[in-house]
């Protein structure tokens, strides 16, 4: 006998996942707009490395919101598992966008590495710079805590994505302050160059995330809730063969259980349904398979 269930409706967090989404979209656009403005008025390599590294989040923000919306989409007839990977698309073709950004950023910096150039209007370069910095902040906050809502990998991901970028932008406010008050201005591509590094860095990580969810790698935190959850019933003899993968915000989970060999059909599928809802009330978004086998299959 093999039972599966859904969990329950989750549409007020689908609804507000789809609006942070594409908040950020517009956040994106106004950011990297207030950056170019402070590259324009410093002509500083390092404020155009932000700025650029502002339309790899555009263009990243636009693929979480398109893929938000497809990994909504219900199942149907050529999709009947759904439509959650678009989710795991949407963050490798992120990392790929991250690392073009470090690579336009190093090419910027290697010719002011050679002969630096002095700054203008420095002050109120910084001063818009960080104004933006503060508006991608309150952005990442917002995307952080409704993945943790939703358990979404795309929301997930460019909320990392954006808090590194205040880290980076921060540090090149900082970088140019010291730069302009003793004279260094090779500070200008060095710290361009650092947020490349910073780049690569992000990618790897969001790139190593995405491959191992795709790669169907399995959940040990939710097996640990699963065996917990396990240990508490009664009624049946002993679990295994326990796996788990992750699509989106959503773990599948397959077992195989053991009752005694003169369970009655009824006494069976009371079994099954008590155990799914107890891992329902304690492993949120999960999808279980239960294969159930009788006292004569139990693994030695």
């Amino acid at each position: 006998m093999q039972k599966a269930f859904y969990r329950p409706s989750t549409l007020r967090y689908c609804v507000n996942k789809q609006q942070v989404a594409a908040l950020a979209v517009t956040v994106g656009f106004s950011i990297f707009i207030i950056k170019l403005v402070a590259y324009l008025i410093s002509g500083s390599v390092a404020l155009l490395s932000d700025a650029l590294e502002s339309i790899v989040n555009i263009a990243a923000s636009i693929m979480m919101l398109a893929s938000v919306r497809v990994a909504m989409m219900p199942a149907d007839e050529d999709h009947k598992y759904g439509h959650q990977r678009a989710e795991n698309i949407s963050c490798l073709v992120e990392g790929v966008l991250i690392v073009m950004a470090a690579a336009l950023i190093v090419v910027a910096s290697l010719e002011r590495l050679i002969e630096p150039q002095h700054f203008t209007s420095i002050g109120t370069a910084i001063a818009v710079s960080l104004l933006a910095t503060a508006i991608n902040g309150a952005m990442a906050l917002m995307l952080m805590r409704t993945s943790r809502h939703t358990g979404s990998i795309a929301l997930e991901g460019d909320a990392k994505h954006l808090l590194s970028d205040v880290v980076s932008s921060v540090g090149i406010a900082a970088g140019l302050l010291v730069a302009e008050l003793t004279g260094w201005y090779v500070l200008d591509p060095i710290m361009a160059l650092i947020v490349s590094v910073l780049l690569i860095r992000m990618a790897y990580t969001v790139l190593r995330k995405t491959c191992r969810d795709l790669m169907d790698h399995r959940c040990p935190e939710s097996e640990a809730m699963i065996g917990t959850v396990l240990q508490e019933q009664e009624g049946f003899l002993q679990y295994h063969d326990l796996k788990t993968r992750r699509v989106g915000d959503t773990v599948y989970a397959e077992m195989h259980i053991c009752v005694r060999a003169d369970s009655t059909v009824a006494e069976a599928h009371e079994l099954t349904e008590r155990i799914e809802r107890a891992l329902r009330n304690k492993v949120p978004g999960i999808i279980v398979t239960i294969h159930l086998e009788t006292e004569k299959e139990i693994e030695v």
